[in-house]
């Protein structure tokens, strides 16, 4: 198991590094042919020509883009990632403070999705063909048509807005400071909203896999056996059908990881949630190129370590996938 182990990072190791030198590269020229100069930014307003000069030398904004470029490589070489132009500290040290609240928020929504879309897929296999697995599937469909801003926006008019129970926007509560078990509830409700929002999307795609897995591992031979030897259906069906189909299930979920985390930047927006999604619209709004090519650098990272690690507990799964 090691060895599959140490096999299965090395060949991820071999694939991470051209592709990260592309999504930085493709990242670091594309975002400067948006219109806009962060150095007006920086400048404020009616800068003079020559102070504006300087603010170009000394973020580096002067030189030609394939020399911006060619020293953006040479420092991160070194573990230096540059500064972001608009709050003036270490790009990863900025991404880092955000970095908790986001990975709460959608780990949250993938551990919820995760268990409600297995059940929502067991139960629509269960049943195939009844008006159950129908009304399941109908609304796995309208799950994954549906955008998340709109259902963000729905779900802030009804509960936010129309019944009061959750708050609008935001972590914490911006008039109170709690402390202990209180703060630990002020996020929780805080997460309600946005949680369900990033979780709609994840719940669907993990029902309709789960349940097309699952009625195909019951209509195997084993199954037809292990009822003659008078074997349980709840054993059947979680011990027998569902250990061949969790597979497929952790599949999706390492693979929709970085859906997951696209979702973020919609989620957070809309509810205020101070993120890495949030990180990333502020950048593009403020031309922070140093912040945004950081961040797509670390987002990719982060997508291809979770879905090195779904592989691996795939191999570790399935003992046919150890051999390939």
């Amino acid at each position: 198991m090691t060895g599959l182990i140490l096999r299965l990072l090395l060949k991820r190791l071999v694939g991470t590094v051209p592709l990260v030198f592309a999504v930085v590269a493709l990242t670091f020229f594309v975002i400067r042919l948006a219109p806009g100069d962060p150095a007006f930014i920086l400048a404020g307003e009616a800068p003079t020509p020559e102070f504006l000069a300087q603010v170009r030398a000394e973020n580096g904004l002067d030189k030609p883009v394939w020399v911006q470029f060619m020293t953006f490589l040479g420092r991160a070489a070194t573990g230096d990632f540059g500064k972001s132009i608009f709050a003036g500290r270490p790009v990863f040290e900025v991404i880092l403070e955000r970095l908790p609240a986001t990975a709460l928020l959608a780990g949250v929504a993938m551990v919820i999705a995760s268990v409600v879309g297995v059940l929502l897929g067991v139960s629509a296999a269960k049943r195939a063909g009844s008006t159950q697995d129908a009304a399941i599937s109908v609304l796995s469909l309208l799950g994954t048509s549906v955008p998340s801003f709109w259902i963000g926006q729905v779900l802030i008019l009804v509960f936010a807005v129309w019944l009061g129970w959750f708050p609008v926007s935001g972590m914490v509560a911006a008039r109170a400071r709690y402390t202990g078990f209180n703060h630990v509830w002020d996020v929780a409700v805080h997460m309600v909203l946005p949680v369900t929002t990033l979780a709609v999307y994840l719940v669907t795609l993990i029902a309709r896999f789960t349940r097309t897995a699952m009625i195909e591992a019951l209509s195997q031979d084993f199954i037809l056996v292990a009822r003659a030897k008078g074997v349980g259906s709840r054993t059947i069906l979680w011990h027998h059908a569902f250990r061949n189909a969790v597979v497929t299930t952790v599949t999706v979920i390492g693979l929709e990881f970085g859906a997951v985390l696209a979702g973020t930047v919609v989620v957070e927006i809309v509810f205020g949630w101070p993120g890495l999604g949030r990180l990333f619209y502020d950048a593009i709004y403020r031309r922070d190129f140093p912040l945004l090519t950081g961040s797509f650098m670390f987002s990719a990272l982060v997508v291809i370590a979770v879905n090195t690690l779904s592989e691996i507990i795939c191999a570790m799964l399935d003992p046919r996938l150890r051999r390939t």
